[in-house]
């Protein structure tokens, strides 16, 4: 066979392979807009039904009881932000015919879908199942309730159903610091629209609901209170409406509120009433187009699953709020607002191609922290307000300026880029200068773990600053500002061989959690035994009295010890695998750091916040020991940690893993994709993108016992890729698809010994900086005699 037919036909192979890639798209989000079902299990566990601006929380039975510790008890119920709405509703049906009562008061079963929730209360009053499903429409400030009932028997059922609602009018956490108080709400029946109207007697804030298209409805007079926290009365209706045999009746409620006006308010829940039913179909096809970006199919289908319900978990904690703006918050139901530690979720939203809400998440931190602190300084934590309870920690800086970078790694966008830049410098400025005292480049300062008493110089927080020099020195390049990029690239080089230098111990075979004086060493001790007796002597457990000795004994170490700066060891907390994490660590020193940790540091899933404690585990944490193992080649040591992360999913609500590992904290937290996106796109696929230049490099690793799989709909730049991995009877098949032409693609990957290589049919070499190609389509072949 000559090379020009050969060429035809493996041209027309690869082409075969796209169409029947593009044939499938359509049925890849079906399993999982099928939602997932709790099977009856877990019914005081909380979900949420999300939204943009607008989100309800409750519990898998379908109540709403107090809920929450950020204000007590009422951190559940249908939020708008910056105000809650009610606290729950509840429901009574009842069969006109035997007036025989039945209390929607706890559902046989829950299941969890991207875009709502569904509640099956099964069969009740002889035969009549009835559902509640609920969803909350992006962009809206409202929620929608619909109840349906089906009547399986042979008689015409005439149902009463009350509905009861519970106000609580208030503002978010930390409002009172902005002197905004909650006061009493009070409620009226608006005939002329059959809908209530909640008001706070003190504040602008409204909550308006009914029944679409409902005959009739009646206000109950002097209904039955219901009792939960704060200052909300209670509000019932009744309705009546008839379902005939083997047939099946709806009632549809709308909840809608509004933080200014009560017009506001109306006219959305008018809206509502018109609209619901195109806007959950707009609100499918979101999460069906979320499910398929960054698309991929690998032979763990778990883990696949895993991936895309994490994509899933992220936009549920999209908050948009009039003012203050739009940004991905950090997790439910504890902390709905944005966090200056998001960066890590960021990362993902990067690399898994949605780029619009990255860019306004790094936005929205940049502007409240200009208008909180206005060095340079980024905020950790900003409330739907506009409060800031912490100005920010250390780190959080250089991690932002960090993640601007890789954000303008994968899109190449210049004006973001020049727009980003002042606040780059500016945060570069307050690093090396307000927080470097002792002018040794590294920055002082708390840094992620906010331990009590270590406000030293951290190694999270000096490794986040190397990397955020090295990202202001590249885009400082780009903007042909070569002065800045020589000084940036000559400090973050600088300061890369002083973090090995000074923080690693080599007597531990491990970096240090901080550098500085016998004194802070010693100080750092005493925090942490202070922070355990914070609890109160009564109160200390075994574990906490032998946790005190081991600090105790610290302080007696350290004493004995020459006077001087030097690395420490105190807690082990996790951030000591950072050097590994942005690849900074030697390559042995690295892999003596990684085994050390994975032998003695890492409880059942994953590092221990602090291997002093051995307590405490998190999504986060393992997820940034992945990170790092794959970034010394370590493929299966990687997918060991997100493995550990894989296990907790589905732990206490369907379709989501919590916070902290196993089963507690939040019940879903955005930081959780940084462990699980990035392994697999920028690890096993090794995706490493310049779209400024318009190459990618891909740099696969496969995991024991997998061998096909495929990455589709990735954004790199104006870009839309795919990349596979097959092996089929000629050998390892790599195909390579681009939207535009003008690219260039680099595979890398491992040189096999006795191999050959062809793209497009015509032989190639495979040579230390790997096998380049361009055009929009690629077929690389391996050969393996």
């Amino acid at each position: 066979m000559n090379s020009a037919i050969r060429s035809a036909l493996l041209s027309l192979v690869l082409a075969l392979t796209i169409v029947q890639s593009l044939r499938s798209q359509n049925d890849y989000a079906t399993p999982i807009l099928a939602g997932i079902s709790n099977h009856g299990e877990n019914k005081v566990q909380p979900y949420v039904t999300a939204g943009d601006r607008a989100y309800l929380i409750g519990t898998q039975d379908g109540n709403f009881p107090d809920m929450g510790e950020h204000v007590p008890g009422e951190m559940g119920g249908l939020w708008l932000h910056p105000i809650k709405l009610i606290d729950g509703f509840w429901a009574t049906v009842t069969d006109v015919a035997t007036n025989r009562e039945f209390a929607l008061s706890e559902s046989a079963e829950f299941v969890n879908y991207p875009f709502g929730n569904r509640f099956r209360y099964g069969a009740v009053l002889d035969s009549l199942e009835i559902e509640r499903f609920q969803f909350s429409p992006d962009g809206q400030e409202g929620l929608i309730v619909q109840y349906t009932f089906k009547n399986a028997g042979a008689r015409k059922k005439r149902l009463r159903f009350d509905f009861s609602v519970k106000t609580d009018l208030r503002p978010v956490w930390f409002s009172e610091r902005l002197g905004i108080a909650d006061a009493q709400d009070v409620v009226t029946w608006q005939g002329s629209d059959n809908v209530f109207i909640a008001r706070d007697v003190a504040n602008s804030w409204f909550s308006v609901w009914g029944a679409a298209e409902s005959a009739d409805p009646q206000p109950i007079a002097d209904p039955q209170p219901i009792h939960t926290s704060g200052r909300g009365v209670t509000a019932a209706s009744r309705y009546s409406l008839s379902v005939d045999p083997q047939s099946t009746s709806h009632l549809t409620f709308i909840i809608a509120g509004s933080a200014t006006e009560q017009n506001a308010a109306v006219n959305t829940y008018k809206y509502l009433a018109k609209h619901h039913a195109s806007l959950l179909e707009k609100k499918k096809r979101h999460y069906a187009s979320i499910i398929e970006r960054a698309r991929i199919r690998i032979p763990d289908h778990r883990l696949q699953e895993v991936y895309n319900w994490v994509k899933v978990n992220t936009e549920w904690l999209v908050r948009d709020v009039p003012g203050i703006g739009r940004g991905l918050g950090g997790g439910l139901m504890e902390y709905p607002w944005w966090f200056g530690t998001e960066t890590y979720s960021v990362q993902a939203l990067i690399a898994s191609g949605d780029f619009d809400l990255a860019k306004q998440t790094l936005r929205l931190l940049r502007n409240q922290s200009m208008k909180a602190n206005g060095n340079g300084r980024i905020v950790h934590e900003v409330t739907t307000n506009g409060a800031v309870s912490n100005p920010g920690n250390t780190q959080e800086t250089a991690q932002f300026i960090l993640t601007v970078g890789k954000l303008f790694d994968w899109t190449g966008d210049l004006d973001f880029a020049k727009e980003m830049y002042p606040a780059m410098t500016l945060g570069l400025n307050w690093l090396l200068t307000d927080m470097d005292q002792n002018h040794d480049l590294f920055p002082e300062g708390y840094g992620i773990m906010e331990v009590y008493g270590l406000n030293a110089e951290l190694i999270d927080v000096a490794v986040y600053t190397q990397q955020a020099l090295q990202a202001t020195a590249r885009i400082a390049g780009v903007l042909n500002e070569p002065g800045a990029a020589q000084r940036y690239r000559q400090l973050a080089s600088q300061l890369e061989v002083k973090i090995n230098e000074d923080f690693w111990l080599e007597e531990d075979g491990s970096y240090a959690d901080f550098y500085g004086t016998k004194a802070q060493a010693i100080s750092a001790a005493e925090g942490a035994i202070r922070q355990i007796e914070l609890k109160g002597a009564n109160n200390l457990t075994q574990r906490d009295k032998e946790r005190i000795r081991y600090y105790e004994h610290l302080k007696l170490k350290f004493s004995a010890m020459p006077t001087g700066s030097r690395g420490w060891i105190t807690n082990k907390n996790w951030v000591i695998t950072t050097p590994m994490e942005t690849g900074i660590a030697p390559r042995a020193r690295a892999i003596q750091a990684l085994d050390k940790i994975r032998n003695e540091n890492v409880g059942a899933y994953g590092p221990f916040l602090s291997a002093a404690e051995r307590q405490a585990m998190m999504t986060i944490s393992t997820g940034v020991q992945a990170v790092s193992e794959g970034n010394y080649g370590r493929t299966d040591e990687a997918l060991w940690y997100v493995d550990k992360i894989v296990q907790t999913f589905n732990r206490k609500s369907p379709g989501s893993i919590t916070e902290m590992m196993p089963d507690y904290g939040c019940f879903t937290i955005a930081w959780t994709s940084y462990g699980i996106e990035l392994p697999l796109i920028q690890h096993v696929f090794g995706i490493q993108p310049d779209a400024i230049n318009k190459t990618v490099v891909f740099d696969p690793h496969v995991p024991t016992g997998w061998e096909d799989m495929s990455i589709e709909n990735l954004a790199i730049g104006t870009n839309i890729v795919a990349f596979s991995r097959a092996k089929t009877g000629r050998g390892i098949e790599y195909a390579i698809e681009a939207k535009e032409s003008g690219w260039t693609f680099v595979f890398k990957g491992k040189e096999l010994p006795g191999a050959k290589y062809y793209v497009n049919g015509r032989p190639v070499s495979f040579t230390g900086s790997g096998i380049r190609m361009s055009g929009r389509r690629n077929l690389l072949v391996v050969q393996i005699d």
